[in-house]
């Protein structure tokens, strides 16, 4: 987050701590100072954006976020979600890759930690119930992080592999040991040069995804005609999908049945399921297991 400017460093340093203090409209006017310095500084005008708007003043939140995309335009704060949020943006159809692989790479040290240990995360035990006991030749991990899925399944998969965006998590993921194969890359990019597989698993990741038909599409071709494709999501009740303001979507049950079946996927399994919490409260989910279906009927 440094600016390159010793001194606007110092300021936006200050700025924290008064946002953290809860004087968000204190901390924007030193943000604001600290660009006085460095005005092409990205981070700073996105940060200015966000004090701004626990400031209440909308307008001008929008206004520092939209003058944060102007100067990175691949978004790798996650303005445009924000944007969205405060109304001025359509709801993105899916996070922006920038931002996915930045966020994970600056979580990776602690995320087995955080996620297992403060928000409860169990998807992985989740998944591997519903595969029960079948076994697998080749398995796909997608978002695979640091391999809590590849460890709750890996008794069942003679071949695993894991693809995941961020390289700090790959790396945590390799050092576990888990995997056969591990790929620093998208999840579409990477389907499209994997090799088919009889099992393919995504644990809290299609979150970042609004809009799922890409990912089933591209799953659909590289899944065998006897696999499966097992993965959980966040549920709402109301919407297709629904961005929420911690930068997660969730997907309504029957939306997911409905982009399944277009996308050439019989639906094994789809239930309610609790994959984690978020301050200590259960956030609904979904588990789903689909398998192909036949190329004759498509």
């Amino acid at each position: 987050m440094s600016s390159g400017n010793l001194a606007a460093d110092r300021r936006f340093t200050y700025a924290q701590g008064l946002r953290q203090e809860g004087d968000p409209a204190a901390a924007a006017e030193v943000i604001a100072q600290a660009l006085e310095l460095t005005p092409g500084w990205p981070e700073g005008h996105f940060a200015l954006g966000e004090a701004l708007a626990d400031a209440g003043r909308r307008d001008d939140a929008i206004d520092a976020y939209r003058t944060y995309l102007a100067l990175d335009a691949a978004d790798s704060m996650g303005a445009g979600a924000r944007l969205h949020l405060l109304g001025a943006a359509e709801r993105p159809r899916t996070l922006s890759g920038a931002y996915v692989r930045r966020l994970f790479d600056e979580y990776a040290d602690r995320f087995d930690q955080a996620l297992v240990g403060r928000l409860q995360y169990r998807a992985p035990q989740i998944l591997r119930a519903a595969l029960g006991e079948r076994t697998f030749n080749r398995a796909l991990d997608l978002g695979c992080g640091t391999g809590l899925v590849g460890e709750a399944i890996r008794d069942i998969c003679t071949w695993l592999g894991g693809v995941d965006l961020s390289p700090a998590m790959t790396q945590a993921a390799a050092r576990k040991a888990i995997y056969d194969h591990l790929e620093t890359a998208d999840m579409l990019a990477a389907l499209k040069t994997i090799d088919a597989c009889d099992l393919m698993v995504a644990g809290d990741v299609l979150v970042y995804c609004g809009d799922l038909a890409p990912i089933f599409t591209a799953v659909r071709e590289k899944v065998l005609a006897t696999g499966l494709f097992a993965f959980t999501l966040q549920r709402n009740d109301t919407e297709d999908f629904v961005l929420g303001p911690e930068h997660r979507f969730s997907h309504s049950l029957a939306y997911v049945v409905r982009v399944a079946a277009d996308c050439g996927f019989i639906v094994q399994k789809i239930q309610n399921a609790v994959c984690r919490q978020e301050k200590g409260v259960d956030v609904p989910g979904l588990l789903a297991v689909l398998s192909p279906k036949p190329k004759s009927t498509l």
